[in-house]
C-alpha cells in the first residue's frame, strides 16, 4: 500500500546465469532491499527480478523494464535499491555510465544495502567508485592467475581447459572418445576426402537426424570447422584468446581420424567462395 510522502524507490534482484558461489537467492536479496527500505522510510514501489540471467544486460527483461520504469516522471522513483553492484553491473565502467548517464539525469540515486553506499551524496558516489576500483582490481587479479593456470597445464600436456571439440568427452582430467560423436568426425572427413561438397556434408547430416552436440542442425561454417581441426589427429594446439600461446600438445586427445585422411581432406580443401556456389537456395 502506498504510503503519502515517503520517497519512492525500486528494487532490483538478479540471479547469474551460472551457479556461482557468490550468487545470492532472489528470495534472500529481496527480504534485505525490504528491510533497508522499511528501516529508511521508504516506499518500495516494486521490485524487479532477473533469475538466472548473464551480466549482459541487453538479455535481462526486467531489468530493461526497470530503467524505462524509473526514467518515467510520472513514477516518481528517487532510488534505485540493490543488495550489492554486481547484480547490476560486474564492471564499474557500466555501472558508473548507468548512473552518471541514465539515473542522475532523471534525479535517481543508486543504493547497495551491504556495500553502504547511496550515489544521492559526493560520499556516496566517491565510495562507489572506490568499490568498484577495487573490485575490479581483484577480478583482474583472478583473471591472470587463472590464465597463468591455464598455460601451466598446456605446458605440461594437459586439458587447459574450455569446450571439447564435437567427438571428446572428459572425466577425472582424462579426455576419451565419444564413439557416436566420433562417427559423425569420421564421415565428415570421408565424404569431403571422397569429394563431398561442405554444404551437401551438412544436409545429408541434418536429414539423418544426426545433429550438433548442442541438438542443433549443422551448417557449413560447423563443417568447415571440424575439417579445420587438427586436433582429430591427435595434434592440438592450444591458443589462449588472450595468450596466443600456440603451444602444441600431443596425444592429450586421443585420434579420431589418421595423419592420411587429413592430409587428403587439406589438398582439396575448397576456398569459402567456390563453397558458396553449392549453396545457392538452401539455408542451414
Amino acid at each position: 500500500m502506498k504510503t503519502k510522502g515517503k520517497m519512492k524507490v525500486v528494487g532490483y534482484a538478479r540471479t547469474s546465469s551460472n551457479a556461482q558461489i557468490e550468487n545470492t537467492s532472489i528470495e534472500e536479496q529481496k527480504k534485505k532491499i525490504e528491510a533497508y527500505c522499511f528501516a529508511h522510510d521508504y516506499e518500495l514501489v516494486e521490485v524487479f527480478v532477473d533469475e538466472a540471467k548473464s551480466a549482459t544486460t541487453n538479455n535481462r527483461e526486467s531489468y530493461q523494464e526497470m530503467m524505462g520504469f524509473v526514467k518515467d516522471p510520472k513514477n516518481e522513483i528517487k532510488a534505485m535499491v540493490v543488495l550489492r553492484a554486481d547484480r547490476i553491473h560486474r564492471k564499474l565502467k557500466n555501472l558508473l555510465i548507468m548512473v552518471e548517464d541514465e539515473l542522475e539525469p532523471n534525479g535517481v540515486a543508486f543504493v547497495s544495502v551491504s556495500e553502504k553506499f547511496d550515489t544521492s551524496s559526493a560520499q556516496g558516489m566517491l565510495f562507489l567508485q572506490m568499490i568498484g576500483s577495487f573490485s575490479e582490481f581483484e577480478r583482474k587479479i583472478i583473471n591472470e592467475r587463472t590464465r597463468s593456470g591455464r598455460l601451466a597445464k598446456a605446458k605440461k600436456n594437459e586439458h587447459a581447459g574450455g569446450e571439447l571439440p564435437h567427438g571428446y568427452v572428459i572425466k577425472d582430467g582424462e579426455i576419451s572418445i565419444q564413439e557416436e560423436e566420433a562417427e559423425i568426425i569420421k564421415s565428415i572427413f570421408k565424404d569431403y576426402a571422397d569429394g563431398y561438397t561442405i554444404y551437401k556434408i551438412a544436409k545429408q547430416l541434418n536429414k539423418a537426424g544426426k545433429y550438433t552436440r548442442k541438438g542443433k542442425q549443422w551448417s557449413r561454417s560447423k563443417v568447415r570447422y571440424v575439417l579445420q581441426n587438427e586436433t582429430y589427429t591427435g595434434i592440438n594446439t592450444y591458443n589462449g584468446k588472450k595468450e596466443k600461446n600456440q603451444i602444441v600438445q600431443k596425444d592429450l586427445f586421443p585420434k579420431i581420424i589418421s595423419k592420411q585422411l587429413w592430409n587428403k581432406v587439406r589438398a582439396r580443401e575448397l576456398s569459402r567462395k567456390e563453397d558458396d556456389k553449392y549453396t545457392e537456395g538452401y539455408t542451414l
